[in-house]
C-alpha cells in the first residue's frame, strides 16, 4: 500500500462480486460402396485422366476446390462435431423440441441452425453458435426447450436421491454431481447426446480459474489474477467437502451410482466449468438450469435477448424460451446477453474477453490511512455513521468516471481549514488546495494501478501489432493481453477525465 496526497491510502484493484461459443458446419460423409464385387483396389499406374475429372496443374483432380480430395479422406474433427450436433438435434426432436427445417401444418420452419465454428464480434474464434437459417423478426420465439430435457436440481433429486441432493447442498455442487454421474454412464445416460457436445475438459472452456500459474502470470497487474486464484481455491475447498468421508461422493460410490474415478477433482472441475459457463439462473423456476440447445447462444453485450421460463397449459413443467431482441438476416449469428459483465468476469467464468465491452471496468479500492489522514478519527466515525467503512471501492468504467470517487478524495483530503465534515458539499470543490489534492490523489491512484502492470499500454499495442509475437502468446496469452490493454485504457481515460474536470 502507498500513501498519497494528504493521507489517502491506495489499495489494490479488486474485482467486485457480481453475480460459451461456438460458423459453418461441414457434413459428415458416409462410406462409398461399389456395386461390383471384388473390384481392384487401385487403378494402373499409367492410367490417364478421365474425361469426367480433368487433371490440374500441380496436383490431382479435386472435387470441391483446391487442397486434398474432399471425397476420399479420413473423417475429420468437423465431421465428428457435425455428427454430434445431428445426434443432439435428433434427441431434442424426439423429446418435443421443435427443430423442423421445413414448414408443417400450422408451424413455420425452425429459424435457427447449429454452426460448428463461429467468430465473435471481434473476429475471434468462439466455437459453436446458432445462426439464423431464415429471416427472424423481433419478438419471434427462437426455441422452446422443455424442462424434462434440462439438467436441474429437480432432476438431480430424482436421479441421486433426496438424501444426496439435499436442500443444504449448493445448487452448483448438486448439478455437478449429476453431471459427473451421467458422464460416467456414457451412451447409457439419458443426456448422452447433450453431454457429447459439451466441452470434454475444463481446459476447453478456458475459464481463468483453471489456468496454470504461468498463464495466470500473464495477468500481472490485473485484479483478474487474484480473483482466478481465489476462485480456484474455493473450488478445491468445495470438492474436499463433497469428497469427505461419508459425504455425497462417498455415498454415491457406495450405492454404485458412479465409480470413484468418475468423481475425481478433474471431473468436478470440468462439471463446474460447464455450469459456470452455461447454466442459466431462471427466476421463474427459482432454479439453476442447464438447457440443451439454448446454451449454444453466444454472448453479445449489445443483445437485449434473455431467457424466460414459461409454463404451458396443462403441463407440470416449464419451457425455456428465448425471444429475438431484434431482426436477424439469414446466416447471421443470433446472440444473447450473459449479463452486464466486465472482461474480468467474462474471462473468469467463460474464458473470453471482448474488446468493445461497454460494461468493462476497473475497480479502484481506496482507504483512509490512520497514520496520515488529517482528522482520521473524526472521518472514520463519520463514515461509520453513514454505514461505510474506511475502505471503499469505486468502478472506473469505459464511458464514465464515478463522481463518488472525487467526492471521497475531497473528503479524505479535508484539513481543519475546510470546516465541518457534516456540512461540507462534496459535490463541489471545497477549496483550491483541497481540490488540487483530491484530483492529484485520484490521478496518483490510477498511475499506481498502471504501474502494477509489467508493460505500458503503448508496449501492449506494439506487441499486438507484431503478428509473430502475438502468435507466440497462444489463445490464453492473447486473451490476457487484451484484458490488460482494456483495463489500462480505462485507467488512462480516467486520468484524462479528472484533468478535464471543470473548476
Amino acid at each position: 500500500m502507498e500513501n498519497v496526497s494528504r493521507g489517502l491510502l491506495l489499495g489494490a484493484l479488486l474485482l467486485e462480486p457480481a453475480e460459451g461459443w461456438r460458423g459453418s458446419a461441414a457434413h459428415a460423409r458416409g462410406a462409398v460402396r461399389s456395386a461390383h464385387a471384388r473390384a481392384p483396389p487401385i487403378c494402373a499406374a499409367d492410367a490417364g485422366p478421365s474425361a469426367a475429372a480433368p487433371a490440374r496443374r500441380g496436383g490431382a483432380a479435386r472435387a470441391g476446390g483446391d487442397g486434398p480430395s474432399s471425397w476420399l479422406r479420413a473423417p475429420s474433427d468437423m465431421d465428428d462435431s457435425r455428427r454430434r450436433e445431428s445426434e443432439l438435434e435428433a434427441w431434442l426432436t424426439s423429446h418435443g423440441v421443435y427443430l423442423a427445417a421445413t414448414s408443417s401444418w400450422g408451424a413455420a420452419p425452425h429459424p435457427l441452425g447449429i454452426a460448428s465454428q463461429t467468430k465473435d464480434q471481434d473476429l475471434q474464434p468462439s466455437g459453436r453458435g446458432l445462426l439464423a437459417t431464415r429471416g427472424v423478426r423481433q419478438g419471434d420465439a427462437l426455441f422452446r426447450v422443455p424442462e424434462k430435457v434440462c439438467i436441474t436440481r429437480r432432476n438431480a433429486v430424482a436421479v441421486l436421491g433426496a438424501d444426496i441432493a439435499t436442500p443444504a447442498l449448493g445448487e452448483h455442487e448438486t448439478l455437478a454431481l449429476l453431471l459427473m454421474r451421467e458422464r460416467a454412464l456414457g451412451a447409457a445416460s439419458f443426456w448422452a447426446p447433450y453431454l457429447n457436445v459439451l466441452p470434454s475438459t475444463a481446459a476447453e472452456v478456458g475459464a481463468s480459474f483453471i489456468w496454470s500459474d504461468a498463464e495466470l502470470a500473464l495477468l500481472q497487474g490485473s485484479a483478474a489474477l487474484n480473483e482466478a486464484r481465489e476462485f480456484a481455491a474455493r473450488l478445491r475447498t468445495s470438492y474436499s467437502e463433497l469428497a469427505a468421508p461419508g459425504g455425497p461422493i462417498d455415498t454415491m460410490a457406495a450405492r454404485a451410482l458412479a465409480p470413484a474415478d468418475a468423481m475425481s477433482f478433474e471431473q468436478f472441475e470440468w462439471a463446474m466449468a460447464v455450469l459456470f459457463s452455461r447454466a442459466i439462473n431462471m427466476r421463474e423456476m427459482d432454479a439453476l438450469v442447464l438447457a440443451p440447445y439454448a446454451d449454444l447462444l453466444n454472448h453479445s453485450p449489445g443483445s437485449n435477448a434473455i431467457f424466460e421460463a414459461e409454463k404451458p397449459w396443462a403441463s407440470d413443467g416449464y419451457e425455456i424460451v428465448c425471444y429475438a431482441d431484434r431482426m436477424y438476416g439469414q446466416m447471421e449469428q443470433v446472440y444473447l446477453s450473459y449479463g452486464k459483465r466486465s472482461n474480468q468476469e467474462l474471462l473468469l467464468l467463460y474464458g473470453f474477453v471482448i474488446d468493445r465491452n461497454p460494461f468493462d471496468e476497473v475497480v479502484l479500492r481506496v482507504s483512509l490511512d490512520p497514520d496520515a489522514t488529517p482528522r482520521y478519527a473524526e472521518k472514520s466515525a463519520f463514515l461509520r455513521r453513514g454505514g461505510r467503512s474506511d475502505a471503499l471501492s469505486f468502478p472506473l468504467r469505459v464511458d464514465r468516471f464515478p463522481d463518488e470517487l472525487i467526492q471521497f478524495t475531497r473528503f479524505a483530503c479535508m484539513g481543519p481549514e475546510e470546516g465541518a465534515l457534516e456540512t461540507a458539499d462534496y459535490t463541489r470543490p471545497l477549496s483550491v488546495a483541497n481540490e488540487e489534492a483530491a484530483r492529484t490523489a485520484v490521478v496518483d491512484a490510477c498511475r499506481a494501478a498502471l504501474a502494477a502492470y509489467p508493460r505500458s499500454l503503448d508496449e501492449d499495442r506494439r506487441l499486438l501489432a507484431d503478428k509473430g509475437a502475438r502468435a507466440l502468446l497462444g489463445g490464453r496469452g492473447y486473451a490476457a493481453l487484451r484484458l490488460c490493454m482494456n483495463e489500462k485504457a480505462i485507467l488512462e481515460r480516467a486520468i484524462r477525465a479528472v484533468n478535464a474536470l471543470a473548476w
